[in-house]
């Protein structure tokens, strides 16, 4: 019978500032033209159908119908982003790591192998970088392997 693996719980949502802020302020960008969109169309409806009327009337209006409804999509603002927030984990937090080890082994140090987390987006990456990083862990030990037996045969010639 096999195993599951235990479920490692994410620490930080926010790992990646640039990627993930620029999500986050997508989707704030997105509500506020959606919103602004819906405010003109209804205004000009209104101008259009209704009876004649003093302008700012309309707004005064407008706001008692259908404010319960801006107030109600200005609270799920922040659920929106917080959960977009979230789901981009899924891709940055891969790519923070996978950056990460490859500063690490350009720096010449040990890097263990990658794994990322099951609902992780691009697992595929970490297994093509385990690959790379096995191909030069063996170039590396081939390489020591070379030089020990070089120097075994520079100190029998003496």
């Amino acid at each position: 019978m096999a195993t599951t693996p235990k479920r490692i719980a994410r620490r930080q949502q926010f790992v990646d500032r640039q990627v993930q802020g620029a999500i986050a302020l997508r989707c704030i960008g997105y509500w506020f033209f959606c919103l602004l969109t819906v405010v003109f169309m209804l205004l000009i409806w209104r101008i259009f159908t209704g009876p004649a009327r003093l302008f700012y009337t309309h707004f005064d209006e407008m706001w008692f119908q259908y404010g319960p409804a801006l107030v109600a999509s200005l609270l799920l603002l922040p659920i929106i982003v917080v959960d977009s927030v979230r789901v981009s984990n899924r891709f940055a937090g891969p790519i923070v790591r996978l950056r990460r080890a490859m500063k690490q082994l350009a720096a010449g140090e040990k890097v263990q192998p990658l794994t990322f987390r099951e609902d992780d987006y691009w697992r595929d990456l970490a297994e093509n970088f385990n690959a790379v990083l096995k191909q030069i862990e063996l170039r590396q030990r081939s390489a020591e392997s070379a030089a020990s037996d070089q120097e075994e045969l520079v100190g029998a010639g003496r």
